[in-house]
């Protein structure tokens, strides 16, 4: 069953040909997992047929593979992904879109020490840290009074920049300032942010932190290994599928693992 409370989170169309579902980091649709209740490659989809490679039920009933048909619902560790024939006519997301799913998933786990937020390193203030508002918000950060974040710098504009935090990630957009926005040392109108990301408007500086994107970012070895065993089929995909990430099914009992 659904748990009272939670809301569905935006559904993704894809259009390869084989679709991982699991925890790993060459999962196209990842679920976090904190112990092994999701393997890294749990479900595999492929030509309209769906094979387990971990515990998955279907209607309350152990199932290891099927067709998706109209629609099937999976109960995978704790989570329910529902799966359809995408509407015709619909564009397949790009991986980024899957990826702030992810990130909204392991935020729900993390509980409030998942929220995005923003570290003040040098400027009038510093140090102090802020978080960020919730998804389709944004901050501005300027020495004006227009500014929700006012900072009292004269290498400051009225308007400065602008965090913006949405389903897919969060953004900083430059509002036109006279000195400039910079993102790890390169100057910005528009870019996305990870977590680490240096950001220098004029002679102020910040630290973008965002914990359930640093739980979820592989090492370097990692990252390897996982565009190493991502498939490579050629194969034409039969239809694209319309993947809804349904809220938490279960998920008292996924923080208590």
């Amino acid at each position: 069953m659904r748990e009272e409370g939670q809301q569905a989170l935006p559904s993704v169309d894809l259009d390869e040909a084989i679709v991982v579902i699991g925890s790993g980091p060459a999962a196209r649709i990842r679920l976090p997992s904190r112990g092994a209740a999701i393997l890294p490659d749990h479900v595999a989809v492929e030509g309209g047929r769906w094979r387990a490679r971990g515990e998955v039920q279907v209607g309350g009933a152990a199932r290891s593979e099927g067709e998706i048909g109209d629609g099937v619902e999976l109960e995978v560790g704790g989570y329910r992904v529902h799966l359809a024939p995408a509407p015709s006519g619909v564009p397949a997301a790009p991986p980024q879109r899957t990826e702030s799913l992810a990130r909204e998933l392991m935020r729900n786990l993390l509980g409030d020490a998942g929220a995005p937020t923003l570290e003040l390193v040098r400027g009038p203030g510093a140090p102090s840290r802020r978080a960020l508002p919730p998804p389709e918000s944004k901050v501005v950060i300027g020495r004006g009074d227009e500014a929700t974040w006012i900072l009292l710098d004269e290498d400051l504009s009225r308007t400065h920049a602008e965090i913006r935090r949405g389903w897919d990630g969060t953004r900083i957009v430059d509002l036109d300032s006279k000195n400039g926005t910079k993102v790890d040392g390169t100057r910005v109108a528009e870019a996305p942010l990870h977590d680490g990301a240096e950001i220098e408007l004029g002679n102020v500086v910040f630290r973008f932190h965002d914990p359930a994107d640093r739980q979820l970012r592989p090492t370097a070895p990692a990252r390897a290994a996982a565009v190493a065993a991502a498939p490579r089929s050629s194969l034409p995909f039969y239809a694209a599928l319309a993947i809804a990430l349904l809220a938490l099914a279960g998920l008292a009992w996924v923080l208590a693992s």
